[in-house]
């Protein structure tokens, strides 16, 4: 069994309950599924995952740990604030002046944008949709006519291929 048709089952099997169990962490259920997305992406950089003894304990492990991340990001900022506001001490150091590190970058950039655009066009659409316009996962599916779960099914489908690049 290839690993993506693996990750997909693993996660159609839990999407739901590792919301349900994020939602009653941070009490939001939008920030809930950004968490739970974020848990499943972060699941697909373990090296063999499918041979994990229990892959639902480390799921649930990753997104505890991202909800304490976020209520702590949540003490820390409590007010969302713009680059242009930080003082010069609180912007992030950033190494980007290296030559070969911008290159890279543009590189990886370049071929992450081909991906998106070579998605198939409700793959395309749902993407962008959710990542570059914000939209979450029912405001997708009513917007597109169709279920929660294949929006679902569709961002995995596009996570899967962009993963893909970055492998």
């Amino acid at each position: 069994m290839s690993s993506s048709v693996f990750l997909t089952q693993i996660y159609l099997k839990h999407i739901f309950e590792l919301r349900a169990f994020l939602v009653r962490r941070v009490g939001c259920r939008e920030i809930a599924a950004e968490l739970a997305q974020e848990s499943f992406l972060r699941i697909m950089y373990y090296q063999h995952t499918d041979t994990l003894h229990n892959i639902r304990a480390l799921l649930y492990q990753i997104a505890g740990n991202l909800a304490v991340d976020y209520h702590r990001m949540q003490i820390r900022q409590p007010v969302h604030t713009t680059i242009n506001e930080l003082s010069v001490h609180e912007i992030p150091v950033s190494d980007a002046s290296d030559p070969a590190r911008i290159v890279f970058a543009r590189q990886i950039l370049e071929q992450l944008c081909n991906v998106i655009e070579e998605l198939p066009p409700q793959c395309h659409r749902a993407f962008v949709l959710h990542k570059f316009d914000g939209l979450s996962h029912a405001d997708i599916a009513s917007q597109l006519g169709i279920t929660r779960n294949a929006v679902e099914k569709l961002l995995i489908r596009a996570l899967v291929r962009l993963r893909r690049v970055l492998a």
